[in-house]
């Protein structure tokens, strides 16, 4: 069963979604990020072996601070995607849960004289957001440390006080990490399940909001982040899923370094992950085909109505042909405009 904090979540406090969607604009809106798990790597090698692993720089890594990158296959194919954080004596990988098990076992499988540990988090931790403007308000007054001015994957550890039964008080680990790219302040909260549990009643206390998984999937598609499993799988190239952001050109080798470099140097792939922004407020199905007049560019992979856009927005694979931002496409029947990412919204 996966570590989160059912009894809780699942009762009956979910707002509806112009309520949560609200609360992550005007106010601060709390939601479960139990489909993410961590790998923590530990030893003393652990830092040059992730570099000969991964496809971004994690050499210059401070502690504190993070990066996302790519695991990779060694023709170039994606493991997982990822967030790669720095810790004085760990790194902590983090990503989709359905991946951190394969992802744990194609990395084991390169250990040979090093000395690094694995070890999967993702039935010992718990993981929720807090956004909006207030969150960081909520977040300071809990955690009792600043949080407002954290750059994107800056994360700092903290302790909390918690009532542990007849002996009292005890002291609960937890850490929170910032993530920038969101229309409004985001931070996320991962401790153990029954400490995230008990972070989130009071995050509740202090005024936020619980939204469900129609608010937290429209927030991920506004803030252009294709997700494993939905928007790209173990067939894509990291440049195919718009991943230019986790992978260095200047690092040395890695796993799969050779076809993203010839990639790179060919100036294109044949299919893209690129935005699209419609006409009308109903967002279209995954796997409808988007048309250009009437041939085929390519197929929605998720979307959702944006109340920020003041519409719906798709994110889709399309042919190199029909990736120029501005082309006019055509989705079930809706116009739409295919547009680079992250989605700029207009003035």
């Amino acid at each position: 069963m996966p570590a989160r904090y059912d009894e809780f979540v699942l009762m009956d406090i979910e707002s509806s979604f112009e309520e949560a969607y609200r609360a992550a604009t005007e106010g601060a809106l709390a939601l479960d990020r139990s489909h993410l798990a961590t790998v923590a790597v530990r030893g003393k090698d652990r830092e040059s072996f992730l570099q000969n692993m991964l496809t971004n720089d994690v050499r210059s890594l401070a502690p504190g601070t993070g990066v996302p990158a790519a695991f990779l296959t060694n023709k170039g194919k994606l493991v997982s995607d990822l967030l790669v954080f720095k810790s004085d004596d760990t790194f902590l990988l983090q990503m989709e849960r359905e991946r951190a098990e394969p992802f744990r076992k194609a990395l084991d499988r390169y250990i040979i004289s090093e000395d690094v540990a694995l070890e999967s988090r993702a039935e010992t931790e718990a993981t929720f957001s807090l956004e909006g403007p207030k969150a960081s308000g909520i977040l300071a007054e809990l955690a009792g440390i600043s949080v407002s001015d954290l750059d994107e994957l800056a994360h700092l550890h903290f302790r909390f006080l918690e009532l542990s039964g007849p002996s009292g008080l005890s002291e609960m680990p937890a850490r929170i990490t910032a993530q920038r790219r969101e229309l409004t302040p985001r931070f996320d909260v991962t401790a153990s399940p029954a400490a995230a549990k008990s972070l989130l009643e009071r995050v509740l206390e202090h005024g936020a909001l619980l939204g469900g998984e129609s608010v937290r999937e429209t927030r991920r598609i506004e803030a252009s982040r294709p997700r494993f499993g939905i928007d790209m799988d173990e067939s894509h190239l990291p440049l195919e899923a718009s991943l230019e952001e986790a992978i260095s050109f200047q690092k040395g080798c890695y796993i799969g370094q050779e076809y993203v470099v010839r990639l790179a140097h060919r100036g294109h792939v044949n299919r893209k992950l690129a935005g699209l922004t419609l006409a009308g407020n109903e967002p279209p199905a995954p796997a409808t085909p988007v048309l250009h007049g009437v041939e085929e560019a390519g197929a929605v992979t998720s979307s959702a109505f944006s109340p920020a856009f003041g519409g719906a927005l798709a994110l889709a694979y399309l042919k190199r042909a029909y990736l120029e931002p501005g082309t006019e496409v055509t989705v079930g029947g809706a116009t739409a405009t295919v547009s680079s990412l992250p989605f700029a919204r207009s003035s």
